[in-house]
């Protein structure tokens, strides 16, 4: 450790401005999954059929991985981290204000400009985490993740709590729009932490010293190498953000079958909506432990020769775990809750625990364009994850019965014989959507197998 004051003062500088953005990453987590964990109440609130409750996830995925790579493009081209703060503003007043919406239109609309803004934060945030961090790169990323994955277990377990505090009782029944609107009370609390991020980081810059020289250096065939380790990994994260969000879908709606078979009960209410999204917020927190706590262990002590291996061995593991989700009553008949919960954390480790991992490697290959970097391995991926919730509604209700499938379609399928047609048309069910998820973070590992371990190694010091 040096003893120059100079140094010692810039250190300490980096390591507040490093804090500051880790922070403040919590606080949007939070904010991210606000709609998330309130799916189910909102469900009842604006009479969202499952279609539109698998579009609301998949439009938010879409819009906030969509404007990742352009922030990523725009925070290299000009060195600034302006966007990112921008972008967490507008989210804070966007889902700050959900319980304005007062049909599936309105509520899209908040949502996507939050998950826009939410998106916004992102890469530059990360490319400077990153850069802060120096020799010390995959442990702050790794500290980064998890403040995240913490933030989003706080949002996903006390907001619907918040909400039930925050619902007056009127005429004997709960007014849940009032206590929907008891969320503005989180805007103060964003603004502020925005205020700060803006303050500690936006005259810093994040290119890494000589990176041009040293990319100057690399010859056409380590330059492909490089790339070609970037896009398995932006494939592979594509495919487990997919499964992040069809995970999301799958666990609102297995939390809502649970609940109505408690009660012995043929449709949501209000009071079974809150009760669903209590049990839903849980599962989707146990989701983040998975991601957050095995991340920030592998930023701390994973060495780069194992990196590939995790990513390959890790997804089929969290696959197996996915596929006991809905079948927790087959190991222990009454104790599915608990068992799924444990499951639900398997299959967070399975799909998020190697996405920082990801992101400093993917720094490593690509030093001159860290927020690029940065955006594609979290934004980029994240813009296609929009066809994870889609595909699994596919798979659990099908066609049929959905006012804007085209006829045409409907005649097509149906002209098929009877054993393909009944699946496509009428669903297989979320037993078999679950299923269908789990194959997909099963193949994620399979791609990881493409990763080239030397190189891996060879770019570990950088």
């Amino acid at each position: 450790m040096s003893t120059d004051p100079i140094i010692e003062q810039a250190e300490s500088k980096s390591g507040f401005r490093a804090a500051i953005t880790i922070a403040t990453h919590f606080v949007v987590d939070v904010f991210s999954f606000v709609g998330v964990a309130l799916l189910p109440l909102l469900a009842v609130m604006l009479d969202l059929r499952t279609e539109q409750k698998a579009l609301l996830l998949a439009l938010g995925s879409l819009c906030s991985g969509a404007i990742q790579p352009i922030v990523a493009w725009l925070s290299d081209k000009f060195d600034t981290r302006a966007l990112g703060t921008l972008g967490f503003v507008l989210a804070v007043l966007c889902i700050g204000n959900l319980g304005m919406a007062s049909n599936f239109t309105e509520l899209t609309i908040l949502y996507c400009l939050g998950a826009v803004g939410i998106g916004a934060f992102h890469p530059p945030a990360a490319a400077i985490v990153g850069h802060l961090g120096g020799s010390k790169r995959s442990m702050l990323i790794a500290v980064f993740f998890l403040a995240g994955m913490t933030g989003g277990i706080v949002g996903n377990v006390f907001t619907p709590r918040f909400v039930e505090w925050m619902t007056p009782t009127v005429d004997g029944q709960p007014d849940t729009v009032a206590g929907v609107l008891g969320l503005r009370w989180f805007i103060p609390v964003g603004l502020g932490f925005a205020i700060m991020l803006a303050l500690s980081i936006h005259k810093v810059g994040h290119r890494h010293a000589k990176a041009d020289e040293h990319r100057v250096s690399w010859s056409p065939s380590q330059r492909r190498g490089r790339w070609f380790a970037v896009w398995v990994l932006y494939v592979a994260n594509m495919i487990r953000f997919s499964v992040n969000m069809a995970l999301i879908y799958l666990l609102v709606e297995w939390t809502e079958r649970v609940v109505l078979a408690r009660h012995s009960a043929d449709a949501m209410s209000s009071e079974l909506g809150i009760e669903a999204s209590q049990l839903n917020g849980i599962l989707q927190a146990s989701m983040q432990v998975g991601m957050g706590g095995v991340g920030i262990l592998l930023g701390f002590m994973l060495a780069a020769r194992f990196e590939k291996l995790m990513f390959v061995v890790l997804p089929i593991l969290g696959a197996i775990a996915l596929f006991m989700i809905p079948r927790a009553s087959m190991i222990a008949d009454g104790a599915e809750v608990p068992i799924a919960i444990f499951a639900t954390i398997l299959t967070g480790v399975g799909f998020g625990a190697v996405i920082p991992v990801s992101i400093t490697l993917a720094q490593r290959l690509l030093p001159h364009r860290t927020s690029l970097a940065s955006g594609l391995m979290l934004g980029g991926a994240w813009m296609l994850a929009f066809v994870g919730p889609i595909f699994a509604e596919l798979v659990h209700k099908g066609l049929a019965n959905k006012p804007n499938t085209p006829g045409f379609v409907l005649d097509a399928i149906g002209s098929l014989p009877d054993g393909l047609s009944q699946p496509m048309l009428d669903g297989l069910g979320l037993d078999a959507a679950f299923t269908a998820t789990a194959a997909a973070l099963f193949l994620a590992g399979l791609i990881a197998l493409l990763l080239p371990h030397k190189l891996i190694v060879e770019v570990a010091k950088h």
